[in-house]
């Protein structure tokens, strides 16, 4: 009798994240993945919200409720911290927009079991410096790579920037307890995260997956109504909307998101889809697709760097590098 073979990581994991057990589970595999795309916490809020947990093997099951615990923990932390910015913000009668993680973080009736890296506002371009100069009286001092402010105390940095309006609808003014924060709207959240990872960062051209991100939209859609249509015509270029058609048929695959009759039906986008999971599920088998993705991603970026070449060529050659060989991943798959 011939044995079924083993579900890869990347599907079991999804599995999981959907509140189900596969079959002859790869345990320690499934961790490893977990781990690296910061979803361990979701993984086990998701199978005990189903009432699977009990199907993991005790030691499994121990392991991902310490991480869990620690999280939440980081999370309370997180909160008060976050809770602490906006109170000084709105002490000067400014509401800022909460971005990303910031959003269940800040709405969420329990404490959230998401992992969030750090703490991202936006306020109006008029309000920038004074808002910065607030926080700075609260201690946070910039952070070396520039990108927001930080202090010793804290478990997560706050990143501070002038709010762009996207043409999704104005954020929503919501209240809680005696805070003022503005929340943007589903469609403005979505087109966030995919702007940010598939455009801003690559992923499109590269073949790469932030899984965390992916089961943010998956649960952004899921709660709350998402016109993907009028997403896709508002980015301007190809490109763009084929970014945003190949997130949906993964969104779709992955977890069963529903997305508009016909979308991704032609090759080019099949194409980008197949190529990304199949890189993701096989990592050895996917690695020249990997490094063709990389080459076409840098050439594109190429004309733009001639300034940085120009200032700092040992810091293009490092940024070039890290491409390349896969440096500059953090979570993603």
């Amino acid at each position: 009798m011939l044995m079924k073979p083993a579900p890869n990581p990347l599907d079991a994991l999804i599995a999981g994240l959907c509140g189900r057990v596969v079959d002859q589970p790869d345990w320690p595999a499934i961790i490893a993945l977990a781990n690296q795309t910061l979803l361990t916490p979701a993984l086990f809020a998701s199978l005990e919200q189903a009432g699977r947990i009990g199907d993991v093997p005790g030691d499994v099951r121990d392991y991902l409720q310490f991480i869990r615990d620690c999280n939440r923990e980081r999370n309370v932390r997180l909160r008060l911290q976050l809770e602490e910015a906006v109170a000084t913000l709105n002490a000067i009668g400014v509401a800022p927009v909460l971005l990303k993680g910031a959003v269940p973080l800040f709405l969420s009736q329990t404490v959230p079991d998401r992992i969030t890296s750090d703490i991202d506002l936006a306020v109006a371009a008029r309000d920038e410096p004074l808002a910065q100069a607030c926080l700075e009286q609260l201690g946070y001092v910039g952070v070396p790579d520039g990108r927001g402010m930080a202090r010793d105390r804290d478990v997560g940095v706050l990143e501070l920037r002038a709010y762009r309006a996207d043409g999704l609808g104005r954020p929503k003014l919501v209240q809680q307890g005696k805070l003022s924060v503005k929340i943007p709207p589903a469609q403005s959240r979505a087109l966030h995260w995919i702007v940010h990872d598939l455009l801003k960062e690559g992923d499109y051209w590269r073949g790469r997956i932030d899984l965390r991100h992916m089961y943010d939209l998956a649960q952004l859609a899921e709660s709350e109504p998402i016109d993907w249509a009028t997403l896709r015509a508002l980015l301007a270029g190809r490109s763009a909307r084929n970014a945003v058609e190949m997130q949906l048929l993964t969104l779709h695959r992955f977890f069963g998101t529903s997305i508009p009759p016909g979308c991704g039906e032609r090759l080019t986008i099949r194409f980008q889809h197949w190529r990304r999971v199949f890189a993701s599920c096989h990592p050895i088998l996917g690695a020249p697709l990997r490094l063709a993705g990389n080459l076409f991603w840098g050439a594109r970026r190429f004309s733009r760097v001639h300034d940085l070449a120009r200032r700092n060529p040992v810091h293009l050659a490092r940024r070039i590098a890290a491409v390349l060989l896969n440096k500059d991943l953090r979570s993603k798959i």
